[in-house]
């Protein structure tokens, strides 16, 4: 007699609950699978985005940034979202097929927070570029390079002016005229001492050296220099800029630092000019924002010629035997006056003149590629008193000092008093123009550069187990997922 199976409603029941617990437990971990699958798939799209960064900028400086207007002249994330949500629907599609039960689909993707290369007054840029150069230097180099910019800045700052020569010309002018016009009213002759036809005024050669061009003083080759130009109707300084909404915590001397040794890098100047590049001296522009390398090569010059001029006074002044040189100098210029503070007048002129013709020689060793000291030695000095006029002829110039520092020395040196916000914003100009040069990428710019960037990703899928479950009331037609992920290249 066959035996017919049965259950009881009970035992019914119970099986019903634990396969429905079972099925609550592989909806649950498919559920964590599928975030995380999810979360993965987030940061693959967002990396491959980025990946697809300018492509000059790297070449030209290895600086990364994603252009967001995608070589075009209009910035839009919408662009950049448009690029994100086809990679996550392409990859999301190829992984889906078949019937995976990990299929999920991209409901909505939106930028939440961005920042560009400009943002900050260019505090940002400063700190990508950091971010780059740390990675070779260590913190004791970069604090030895601060405390060796600053050596720059005081020297700078001690500078006493040139006006010192036209202010002692002046003083015996002046007095020569009152002597004359006080003798015309006694009714006698003016006597006057002049100097010996044999010796040489300081005042009236470097009077007369100054009425020549400063860069046909100071160069050796004049037609040497580069003819290269640049509009900055649009530079980054002047034009109204794009902005992103994230922020980022920098550091400003640190920062500073490593940016002056990037640009020793990646940067060209007059003793190394950049061959492909928009302008040939951009160490030169930085530091004078002109729009020529003519024009920032002049502007330089004279910033070295006002440092040099200022430091070599102060060699003067602590060097008794050439201090005595001056002072009987400016007696027998001035001495007829009778006046102590026109002779100390004069001998600072004769000082000034002295050590602007050191200055001049200073400079043409420099644009040489040799090295000068920021206060020169007795065995350093080169121009002698009483022969000035004849330091400047067969392309003389001042003898190279081994401890000294390079013409970029003193370009970093000036470069290092810049503002945060200029030195970033002319760095970009340099970039920019440079890359503008590639015909594909002629309305880059900085402005429109991404270097960081956070999206929110939302996701759909449909519960794959949940029917076999009890049922509890609750719609589980469909379950969501809201991710957000962040990229930047520093």
């Amino acid at each position: 007699m066959r035996k017919r199976a049965s259950i009881t409603v009970f035992s019914a029941l119970a099986f019903a609950l634990v396969a429905s617990f079972l099925m609550a437990l592989l909806e649950a971990g498919r559920v964590y699978q599928i975030q995380t699958y999810a979360d993965m798939k987030s940061t693959l799209a967002l990396e491959s985005v980025c990946a697809e960064y300018q492509p000059m900028l790297w070449e030209e400086f290895h600086l990364l940034g994603l252009d967001g207007a995608y070589g075009g002249d209009i910035f839009s994330m919408d662009h950049v979202t448009a690029v994100l949500r086809e990679r996550l629907d392409r990859n999301l599609d190829v992984d889906g097929a078949g019937g995976s039960i990990l299929q999920v689909t991209l409901a909505g993707a939106e930028p939440v927070a961005y920042r560009l290369m400009t943002d900050q007054e260019g505090s940002v840029f400063l700190h990508c570029v950091a971010a780059y150069m740390k990675q070779n230097m260590a913190m004791e180099t970069i604090r030895a390079l601060q405390e060796r910019y600053g050596e720059h800045e005081q020297v700078e700052q001690s500078g006493q002016g040139e006006e010192s020569i036209e202010d002692a010309r002046t003083a015996i002018e002046e007095a020569k005229s009152e002597r004359r016009e006080q003798a015309e009213s006694d009714g006698t002759e003016a006597v006057i001492p002049e100097l010996p036809p044999e010796q040489e005024n300081p005042l009236e050669v470097v009077h007369a050296i100054k009425q020549n061009a400063l860069l046909g003083m100071t160069l050796g080759d004049f037609g040497a220099v580069s003819t290269r130009q640049t509009d900055l109707g649009d530079s980054i300084e002047r034009r109204q800029k794009q902005t992103g909404n994230m922020e980022i915590q920098v550091s400003d001397w640190y920062d500073r630092i490593l940016a002056l040794e990037y640009m020793d890098q990646y940067f060209g100047d007059y003793l190394g000019e950049s061959e492909d590049h928009a302008l040939a001296y951009e160490l030169e522009y930085v530091l004078a924002g002109k729009g020529s390398d003519k024009e920032n090569l002049e502007s330089v010059i004279k910033r070295l010629l006002f440092v040099r001029e200022a430091a070599n006074i102060t060699h003067i002044l602590g060097d008794g035997d050439k201090r005595a040189k001056t002072l009987g100098m400016a007696e027998a210029l001035a001495g007829f006056t009778g006046n102590p503070a026109v002779v100390r007048l004069v001998q600072t002129g004769v000082i000034a003149a002295w050590a602007y013709v050191e200055s001049i020689l200073d400079i043409r060793a420099l644009l040489a590629g040799d090295k000068i000291a920021l206060i020169k030695t007795e065995t350093q000095w080169t121009a002698q008193f009483g022969s000035l006029a004849a330091a400047f002829e067969d392309g003389k110039k001042a003898k190279n000092c081994e401890n000294g520092v390079s013409y970029q020395g003193y370009l970093k040196g000036f470069l290092y008093t810049v503002s945060s916000e200029r030195l970033a914003y002319r760095m970009m100009d340099v970039m920019e123009r440079t890359v503008r040069l590639h015909p594909m990428y002629a309305d880059c710019r900085m402005d429109h550069v991404l270097c960081g960037i956070s999206y929110r990703m939302d996701y759909e899928w449909q519960p794959l187990f949940s029917g076999l479950m009890v049922h509890t009331g609750r719609d589980l037609s469909g379950l969501c997922y809201q991710t957000q992920r962040t990229f930047s290249y520093d």
